[in-house]
């Protein structure tokens, strides 16, 4: 055994989330924040980390060394940028990053599917663990569809304030209606077309609506400001689905992509004081 590394990328909310034909679904939205995870191997058997309250992360070591049918002790460091509770992904990267590590030190190489079942037995995860954007089913972690290259958008991200206990959340049931329940259809059906052929308007605009749908089980303040902007510049709202950021998306192939990042920065200011937390494009590796 020898010391192990491990990072993730994190998100920022999601491009969109539902339902379809009783199975749940969400398509990630990734930044470049993350979690950076090294592991190093003990003789003694308990595992400790330097964030005592981030429990998942050991039970994920924990369920790793079971996968591989080692085990062994062990101090897990992390040093993550990602904000807890928002919606962006902070205990996916933490997971993820912690089974690369300890994956790394016992000298095996996991495949994405399999960091994914393991994440998927400490709590519902985003796919932070496949490359580029993704659709998975967060409660399996389970993937239905990759999209290795990320189209050329710019994210103006924000915290609309508070806190959600993304996991509880996520684990609630939500109760759809019929016509909620075809929005959503659609909605993932043209989110898949537009992620496959690359259609940042469309992607934006399905992104609104995916949003929009939130509003009725978690609204942010300040929505319809950030509806009409994105409206007004043609991007696309992105919000956390179970979290409390907030932004919008602009597609950077277009000439005036900078001036209207700045009116909107502008315009968010004058009317709710907030400034961005990350203004950036999507990444592709992870």
């Amino acid at each position: 055994m020898r010391k192990g590394k491990g990072k993730a990328y994190g998100t920022f909310g999601e491009l969109a989330q539902g339902e379809v034909a009783g199975q749940p679904f969400l398509f990630t939205l990734p930044v470049p924040w993350g979690s950076r995870v090294v592991f190093v191997p003990r003789s003694s058997t308990d595992l400790r980390t330097n964030r005592p309250h981030k429990k998942k992360m050991l039970r994920a070591a924990e369920r790793t060394m079971q996968h591989l049918g080692k085990r062994t002790g062990g101090f897990l460091s992390v040093h993550s940028r990602l904000p807890e509770s928002k919606g962006m992904a902070s205990s996916s990267a933490d997971i993820t990053a912690a089974v690369r590590a300890v994956a790394s030190s016992l000298e095996t190489n996991l495949t994405d599917g399999e960091i994914a079942a393991i994440a998927a037995e400490v709590e519902p995860t985003d796919g932070v663990m496949y490359r580029g954007i993704s659709a998975v089913n967060q409660q399996t972690g389970q993937l239905i569809r990759s999209y290795p290259v990320p189209p050329d958008l710019l994210l103006i991200g924000y915290d609309s304030g508070g806190k959600v206990n993304t996991e509880k959340y996520g684990l609630s049931k939500r109760e759809y209606s019929l016509q909620e329940r075809r929005e959503m259809q659609e909605i993932f059906t043209d989110m898949d077309a537009a992620l496959t052929s690359n259609d940042h308007n469309t992607i934006m605009s399905t992104s609104t609506r995916s949003a929009m749908l939130n509003e009725r089980f978690l609204p942010k303040p300040f929505f319809s400001l950030f509806h009409e902007l994105a409206e007004k510049h043609h991007g696309g709202v992105v919000v956390g689905h179970s979290g409390t950021v907030i932004g919008i998306l602009l597609c950077q192939k277009e000439a005036a992509w900078k001036e209207k990042a700045r009116l909107i920065e502008q315009a968010v200011h004058e009317r709710t004081g907030w400034k961005p937390i990350i203004k950036a494009s999507i990444p592709e590796a992870n």
